[in-house]
């Protein structure tokens, strides 16, 4: 190939056009940073995002070296020959200037858009957070919505089967009082306190409801031992060792039955009950209550229906509580 030199030699226009290609170079990179320009935040918010900007970046600065890397060799070059003309100086000093500007603006534009990223970020942290917090505290409040319709469907099918005579049926009321309060509290009552921690609801509702059902009974004070000896009296041959079943003291771990003594002094009734007629006590209740006086806790000798079912319905509640609380979540 021909050199440089011998070629501006025989064709002098060949320093011109080559100081301008030049030129083009640098007008290239000015149009990348007045694309730069026109950019709205989110259009650069964009570029970032996908990569563009960096890349165009890299192909601005890139050619912006390049383009005066090369420049400069060649300006020393040509203004040595002293062939170039006025018109090829002035407009290279021209792009030189707007290519040096043009650097320096592209520079400030990106210091700017990486502090206002570095706030959009923050901003959006926090919005991101405080959207967390609201989905959470929704869910947490629909979960609990549902928990509570669940209780309040079992408690309504449980209580109404008790109350148009369909379950417990032939026991005496002392024993359907009890185990109709372990079936409310084995469904998903307990589970709703557990969640919600609220221990009146469903409590207070059952033993008022229980309450209004009972209209047979007296409502002045009378001897505990009674209530459990006509209960046990009641109970035909089949039941009581059904009923004895299903209470299943003897097999409960002491402290549970310190934290339910008329659980235990009823359960303890039908054991001494059950016994052969020539050992059996003559008053079993009596027998039981005493028991549990001095091995288990403390007892009235007297009660009323309204304290008989609220001490039942609290013991039964915190007993089903403790167990569901203590057993492993699958």
């Amino acid at each position: 190939m021909e050199s440089f030199e011998r070629l501006q030699r025989r064709v002098p226009l060949v320093s011109d056009k080559t100081l301008l290609a030049l030129v083009n170079g640098i007008q290239i990179s000015r149009g990348l940073v007045s694309y730069r320009k026109s950019q709205g935040f989110f259009g650069k918010l964009l570029d970032n995002l996908t990569g563009s900007d960096f890349k165009r970046q890299m192909l601005l600065e890139g050619n912006l070296v390049a383009g005066q890397e090369a420049l400069h060799n060649w300006i020393l070059e040509l203004t040595d020959s002293v062939n170039i003309s006025k018109v090829a100086l002035y407009t290279t000093q021209n792009s030189l200037l707007e290519a040096r500007n043009a650097i320096r603006n592209h520079r400030q534009e990106l210091l700017n858009n990486q502090q206002q990223l570095i706030a959009f970020g923050e901003k959006f942290n926090q919005l991101a957070t405080e959207v967390h917090g609201r989905v959470n505290e929704l869910e947490s409040r629909i979960k609990k919505l549902e928990i509570k319709s669940a209780a309040r469907d079992d408690f309504e099918r449980i209580f109404s089967s008790w109350s148009a005579k369909q379950t417990y049926t032939k026991l005496p009321w002392v024993f359907q009082v009890v185990f109709l309060v372990r079936e409310v509290f084995s469904s998903s009552v307990a589970i709703y306190e557990i969640e919600s921690g609220d221990t009146e609801y469903f409590r207070d509702l059952l033993g008022n409801k229980i309450i209004a059902e009972s209209k047979d009974l007296p409502d002045h004070f009378f001897d505990l031992h009674q209530l459990y000896d006509q209960g046990w009296q009641q109970l035909q041959s089949t039941d009581l060792e059904l009923t004895m079943g299903l209470l299943e003291t003897r097999f409960l771990p002491r402290e549970r039955l310190v934290e339910m003594p008329y659980y235990f002094t009823l359960g303890t009734t039908l054991e001494l009950a059950s016994l052969p007629e020539q050992v059996r006590p003559e008053k079993p209740a009596e027998c039981a209550i005493e028991i549990c006086r001095s091995q288990i806790n403390r007892l009235d000798y007297t009660t009323d229906v309204r304290d008989f079912v609220r001490q039942n319905v609290q013991e039964i509640a915190n007993d089903s509580i403790t167990i569901l609380s203590r057993s492993p979540k699958l």
